[in-house]
């Protein structure tokens, strides 16, 4: 995860967003040929990698990784995607399925489509991380 999955999807989410400062408002996109290519390697790299991570057998993280702050033990993560494959594997069709679409919306020069993708693959992850990562947080309540 921390070696494709979480930089290939900071490269698509750090690619299109709008900035407010004193100095005005900025819409921050590719802008070239060259940009969008390597948006578009960011979203090909996480569709990729969510077939990776569906392999048998492929570790959470790499051994010997620690724990951070209100995570789970990575052989505990591991333990639990080993109870239900199929959850797991649901997860990461699901995150790889919106990659796919970012790349259609890469394809059409589509900012917006872009940043909409961006908050579902933000949804995405997300729901695979509180079920696995840090399944103990506390949670907002609704």
């Amino acid at each position: 995860m921390d070696s494709t999955v979480d930089p290939a999807a900071d490269g698509v989410w750090d690619a299109v967003g709008t900035i407010s400062s004193a100095k005005g408002v900025d819409h921050h996109q590719p802008r070239n040929d060259e940009e969008w290519q390597a948006v578009r390697r960011h979203a090909v790299t996480l569709a990729e990698a969510m077939n990776v991570v569906m392999i048998d057998g492929r570790h959470a993280a790499p051994p010997g990784t620690k724990a951070g702050l209100g995570e789970q033990e990575p052989a505990r993560m591991e333990t639990a995607i080993k109870a239900n494959p199929a959850q797991f594997n649901q997860f990461a069709t699901a995150t790889r399925d919106v990659a796919v679409e970012m790349i259609g919306a890469i394809d059409h020069r589509d900012t917006q489509a872009l940043m909409t993708l961006g908050g579902t693959l933000d949804d995405r992850c997300e729901a695979c991380h509180v079920t696995y990562w840090y399944p103990n947080s506390p949670r907002p309540k609704t």
